[in-house]
């Protein structure tokens, strides 16, 4: 499994790095306030412990005096996501029964799951975001396939955009033109290793949340296994 998430987060860090050296970083419209964010989805989502916070707020900012004008995740909207049943769109709408339905199917394959244990170490680069690299126990892998199976066999939509595999922080987002990327490539480089901390997740939340995971209207809280 960490061979593969190795592979995996290489890929997305070369395409990053590639595009911010040649200064095509992907900036948000949204943050950027050039567009009305109504984007919303169904998540579920797993927190950091504030040990695993507070190191990377600690690093991040070094970054912030490189790029000073960029979106920052608060400590409190970071997260992990373990899959995105409905994927985010404008308009979004979920009924509270149609919300408990989703709960019903989850709750259960949640509490069967033993806790999941994670080490978040080192940050790559996307053309669009900066990520801490999040590395899992087989439990997160097997409930996601859980998930894929009962969700439909329950008649409920799954519109994971893609099959989830990674297990990244999202840790700040571009919205303005980098003005210092070489600068600010050197720094992630040098944390390409470094350790923010290992924890073990006993528990996820069902939520219906904005993008950022900064508004949040309805919220189920599941636990895993003892």
């Amino acid at each position: 499994m960490a061979a593969q998430l190795e592979v995996l987060y290489d890929e997305i860090n070369h395409r990053g790095r590639t595009a911010l050296a040649a200064g095509r970083e992907e900036l948000d419209p949204y943050l950027a306030g050039r567009m009305v964010d109504s984007r919303a989805g169904l998540t579920l989502l797993g927190h950091l412990p504030a040990h695993v916070c507070r190191n990377l707020e600690f690093y991040l900012q070094t970054i912030a005096q490189l790029a000073p004008d960029q979106y920052y995740y608060p400590a409190q909207d970071m997260h992990i996501t373990v899959m995105d049943l409905l994927a985010a769109q404008a308009d979004f709408s979920l009924t509270a029964a149609q919300f408990d339905h989703y709960q019903r199917v989850v709750a259960p394959l949640v509490a069967s799951t033993p806790p999941i244990h994670w080490r978040i170490q080192g940050l790559i680069v996307s053309p669009s975001a900066v990520m801490a690299r999040g590395f899992y126990s087989p439990e997160l892998a097997d409930l996601r396939n859980r998930l894929r199976q009962a969700l439909p066999a329950a008649g409920l939509k799954l519109t994971e955009r893609y099959p989830t595999f990674s297990g990244h922080v999202t840790v700040v987002r571009f919205k303005r033109p980098l003005k210092e990327s070489a600068a600010l490539l050197a720094k992630l480089a040098a944390a390409k290793n470094l350790d923010f901390g290992a924890f073990s997740m006993h528990s996820l939340d069902l939520v219906v949340h904005d993008w950022y995971n900064h508004q949040i209207t309805s919220t189920a809280h599941l636990p895993l296994a003892d």
